[in-house]
């Protein structure tokens, strides 16, 4: 499956870090990357329904509108396009692993900064 790989993190080194792994295991050679949740709400916003399905990379811990936020409104039934979501995170909270479960669109949940090995580790299909 072809995903548009978008990376949402406030933090912009891992923004830069984390772009450039995935670009060098070829799951999107530009990915699109936000340094806030509205920044990426926005873009989604401006999606066609009929665009590739969308693979994000998101933080949780973000100003302003968090990732639960993001997340909150991606699962709204309004939200029509098709999207898969890995939660990348510097907590070691068992709580933010334990909520993630009731998120249905997200599919693995990793602690940042992430590398090569372990994201091939999580087998997305690419």
């Amino acid at each position: 499956m072809s995903y548009q790989v978008v990376i949402v993190d406030d933090d912009e080194i891992i923004l830069f870090l984390h772009s450039k792994i995935i670009q060098g295991i070829g799951l999107d050679l530009s990915p699109k990357t936000f340094n806030s949740a509205l920044k990426a709400l926005e873009f989604f916003e401006n999606l066609s329904i009929d665009d590739e399905p969308i693979l994000l990379f998101l933080d949780i811990n973000m100003p302003v509108m968090d990732g639960w936020g993001l997340l909150d409104i991606i699962h709204q039934e309004d939200f029509d396009n098709k999207i898969e979501i890995v939660m990348v995170t510097s907590s070691v909270d068992q709580a933010d692993k334990d909520k993630a479960t009731f998120y249905s669109k997200i599919i693995h949940f990793v602690e940042k900064p992430f590398s090569k090995a372990n994201l091939l580790a999580l087998k997305l299909d690419f």
